[in-house]
Parts: C-alpha cells; sequence; structure tokens
C-alpha cells in the first residue's frame, strides 16, 4: 500500500494525507517534487484524541521515499502534533538510510527523528549503528545526526575507519 507525506517528512514540519490504493499513484501530474511517498504492507492510523497519542504504525516492507534520501525498515511509527503534523518519526529493525546523491548511508537497529530539534538519533539495541560517508565509516552506541547543518556527535563506544581511495 502507498501513502503520500506531502512535506518532507523528515526535514520539515508537514501533515498527513490519507492513504492511497497501491495501484493508483499519488498526486497523479505531480511532478514529486517535495513529495514524500511511504509503502509498506500494513497501516494502523489513530488520529482520534480520545485514543492516545495521534499516531501512524507502519509495518512490513517499509519503505520511505523523499527527495532526498531513501530509508527502509520493517516497522515505522510517525507520530503526530495537536494540529496533525508529523511530531516524531521511529523506525525499527534493519533501519537504511542512503541518500539519493550517494553521499552517505545509515544503518541501524533503531532511528528517531525529531522535527523539532531536526535530529536523527541512530540507536544501538544488540549491535552499534553505522553511517558511511564518502571514505569515512562511524560506528557507536549512539550516533546523532544534524542532516541540515552536516555534523555527527556519537555517544558510548565509538570507532572511526578512515579507507584510503
Amino acid at each position: 500500500m502507498k501513502w503520500v507525506l506531502p512535506m518532507l517528512l523528515f526535514l520539515s514540519p508537514g501533515g498527513f494525507a490519507t492513504a492511497q490504493d497501491s495501484s493508483t499513484q499519488a498526486n497523479p501530474g505531480s511532478s514529486g517534487v517535495g513529495q514524500t511517498v511511504i509503502t509498506s504492507d500494513t497501516l494502523d492510523l489513530n488520529l482520534g484524541k480520545s485514543k492516545g497519542q495521534k499516531q501512524g504504525l507502519f509495518r512490513g516492507n517499509v519503505k520511505v521515499d523523499e527527495p532526498r534520501f531513501i530509508m527502509t525498515s520493517k516497522e515505522m511509527t510517525v507520530f503526530f502534533a495537536e494540529d496533525d503534523s508529523v511530531q516524531d518519526v521511529e523506525a525499527r529493525e534493519d533501519v537504511i538510510i542512503e541518500r539519493k546523491d550517494g553521499s552517505s548511508k545509515t544503518s541501524s537497529e533503531k532511528a528517531v527523528y525529531n522535527l523539532k530539534e531536526k535530529k536523527l538519533t541512530l540507536l544501538k539495541v544488540t549491535r552499534q549503528p553505522k553511517a558511511t560517508t564518502g571514505d569515512k565509516t562511524v560506528l557507536a552506541d549512539k550516533i546523532i545526526l544534524f542532516p541540515e547543518e552536516d555534523k555527527m556527535l556519537t555517544e558510548g563506544a565509538s570507532r572511526v575507519m578512515l579507507q584510503k581511495p
């Protein structure tokens, strides 16, 4: 099934569009610029205030296709603010985020993106997350990325590997 997030999911606050059948195209005639499309096997959507925090739970073969990157995982939860804008995103199990320009790739068991702080945190569950950029690979218990600032912080046991070109 396919769902569309009209704003950049991981890079700016945005809203959530309704589910669409996978046989239909998202926004036909649209150039796709600035559009985020999420596909998964299932979606459980809770936007009712009386049922706890507003959230969407994507399960099975989750793929986020955004203008700047592609992310895959087995499960992802999107948390919404009171105004239905995306607040936080948490991806779990085999999380891979790859920039479309090929400049970087990350892998982790859990990744949390906070839209307000524009911060991506890669977390260790049983193995260290990894971030690769060009000829550098970083492994750490926790890797914190600020994509808009090209900034990275690590916490816990950390290792940097430099490959010769």
